[in-house]
Formats: structure tokens, C-alpha cells, sequence
């Protein structure tokens, strides 16, 4: 059965970003579990309530199942290149990418920053800790200055931004409990931490 709300965006495909090599955790941080569900399937289940197109951008065939490909990255070894591929790949105007690695991501902030597209290419969450170019949405206008950083050796996702119209949503702009969703964890310590202290 479909669900109710994986209509409301059909001009955008959820990218879940698999590419990583995990090096700092010592292991595979999509499937660590958190509360008996890996974080991979906790990002998928989140976007399954708003897209009906999903795809996995990186070499994850373990991780693909029927209608949610696994796409190998075209530009391997950087996020840059998994962004991407999931561009490159989604039959939509628009993706909002997400790492496999978020223990909350919430589907409230996401619809926030997809309700701002109008009139931009990309919409980033700009908090106090920088931006957050990995929770955010594209335009497939940002295809050719992807592609011309990519060819030039140039893999930092915050040098598209001035290239494109881009809308940095600020944290006074952003839904209560933003911070928890934008959570992430690049080490065992992290992760024991989050399990320790769910909040």
C-alpha cells in the first residue's frame, strides 16, 4: 500500500548517500542498528513517506531492493560525486539527498526546506556549525558546475553555492528539533554515545 504522503513532492527523487568507506567508524555505519533498525533502513523509511522515487547513490548492492536502485557513483570518492550521480540519475527536476548515516532525520524539516525551492537551485540548512550540504535539496541546473568541479579536481560541495541561486535557511528559519535530525556519527565513540543518550 502506498503511502498517503509519497505524492506530495513528485518532482523530486530521494537520494540516500552510500558512497562512504566508513573509514573513521572502523565499520559500516548504514547498517548499525539503533533501536533494532539500521540507519540506512531509518533514512529509507523517512523517505518512503515522501518520495515516491528513491535511488542510493554509491557501489551498495546490498543495500538496493525492488524499485530502489543502487547506483555505483560515476565520480567515485567524494560526496561531491555521490551528489552527482543522484542528480545525473533521478528522473526528476529535483533531489534531496541524505546520508545513510543520520540516526534522525525527520521528515518535517525536510518538507521545510523543500517548501523554499521557488526560485532557487539548491536549498542548504546554514546553521552555526556551517553548512549542511548533505541534508539538502538540488536542481538538475546544478548538473554542469558539479560536472566542471568534478573534472577539475575540486570535491567541496560548499563551492557550488555561489555558482547557483542558492537559499541558506538559517536556524531561526528552520522547525524545532532540527539540530537532533541533522545528527550524525562518524565514530564507535559517537555511536555508543547516541545509544547511551537517544536524545
Amino acid at each position: 500500500m502506498q503511502n498517503a504522503h509519497n505524492d506530495k513532492y513528485p518532482d523530486v527523487t530521494g537520494v540516500i548517500l552510500a558512497g562512504g568507506s566508513s573509514s573513521r567508524m572502523g565499520q559500516d555505519k548504514a547498517t548499525l542498528r539503533l533501536e533494532g533498525v539500521s540507519l540506512f533502513e531509518r533514512s529509507l523509511q523517512t523517505f518512503q513517506e515522501l518520495f515516491k522515487d528513491i535511488l542510493i547513490a554509491g557501489d551498495r548492492p546490498d543495500l538496493a531492493r525492488p524499485g530502489i536502485p543502487a547506483i555505483a557513483d560515476i565520480y567515485p570518492g567524494s560526496a561531491l560525486g555521490g551528489l552527482y550521480t543522484g542528480l545525473f540519475t533521478a528522473q526528476t527536476p529535483w533531489i534531496f539527498v541524505a546520508p545513510c548515516d543520520m540516526p534522525y532525520p525527520d521528515p518535517t524539516l525536510i518538507m521545510d526546506i523543500l517548501d523554499r525551492r521557488k526560485g532557487y537551485d539548491v536549498v542548504v540548512p546554514h546553521t552555526q556549525d556551517g553548512f549542511e550540504p548533505l541534508f539538502a535539496c538540488y536542481h538538475k541546473r546544478c548538473l554542469e558546475v558539479i560536472l566542471s568541479m568534478l573534472k577539475e579536481g575540486l570535491y567541496c560541495v560548499y563551492d557550488i553555492y555561489p555558482q547557483v541561486r542558492t537559499c541558506h535557511l538559517h536556524e531561526e528559519e528552520l522547525p524545532s528539533g532540527w539540530n537532533r535530525s541533522l545528527r550524525n556519527v562518524n565514530t564507535l565513540e559517537e555511536f555508543k554515545s547516541l545509544k547511551e543518550k537517544p536524545s
